[in-house]
């Protein structure tokens, strides 16, 4: 699945440059320490308590979704990311029962999926979209395994399979923010996953360049 992902992600970057005219750079990890510091800086003096970290031990912590954080690097500092990639499998279902073991334990895979969404909500926050792809396969996500209603549930039940870019605000005042979560048995192909992927990265751009004026 990674070498379909990576795959996948190459393809969304050459087009990025033929397309927009634009250089897109990876990195493999943010550091919660920055985004605590970042969100601080911006909303200091909205908030009635300062943003932390609890593990104090040292600053090496961070969120490192398998796919990378890809930003424009021709629009400098501070960077602008158009992109955030995750694969999840779950499932040894066949294997396991060629070898007359016991059904593997479900959930693992969405548990950490639920921490990354959650890290990236306050990565996004201040911005109005959230460019989270994830593209989860295997038995585990089935249309007839229940543990599919977890992956709807971390999304605030929007549509899984669909590309949600945008944050959507409502009259009330919340604001929702679906991802863009593409989960079923079959294997993902590079050509599915680039399809979704250049759409997402062609909404972020839109917004960008709407926002600030690139």
């Amino acid at each position: 699945m990674e070498l379909r992902r990576d795959a996948a992600l190459e393809i969304v970057r050459d087009r990025a440059s033929k397309t927009h005219g634009l250089t897109l750079a990876q990195v493999k990890r943010i550091y919660l320490e920055d985004i605590v510091s970042e969100l601080n800086a911006k909303l200091g003096s909205e908030l009635p308590v300062p943003l932390e970290r609890a593990f104090r031990k040292h600053s090496r912590t961070w969120l490192r979704p398998d796919g990378g954080f890809w930003y424009v690097e021709d629009w400098g500092s501070p960077r602008r990311w158009v992109l955030v990639a995750e694969t999840k499998r779950q499932g040894t279902r066949s294997a396991r029962e060629r070898e007359d073991l016991p059904r593997q334990s479900r959930g693992n895979a969405i548990e950490r999926l639920g921490k990354n969404m959650r890290g990236l909500d306050m990565l996004f926050l201040t911005e109005r979209i959230s460019p989270f792809v994830c593209f989860g396969e295997g038995c585990d996500f089935e249309a007839e395994s229940s543990i599919i209603d977890r992956v709807a549930t971390l999304n605030g039940f929007f549509p899984l399979n669909e590309v949600h870019v945008d944050k959507v605000y409502l009259s009330s005042g919340e604001v929702l923010r679906p991802a863009s979560l593409f989960f079923r048995d079959p294997p993902w192909t590079p050509k599915e996953m680039c399809h979704v992927l250049a759409q997402v990265v062609d909404r972020s751009i839109e917004y960008f360049r709407s926002q600030y004026g690139y």
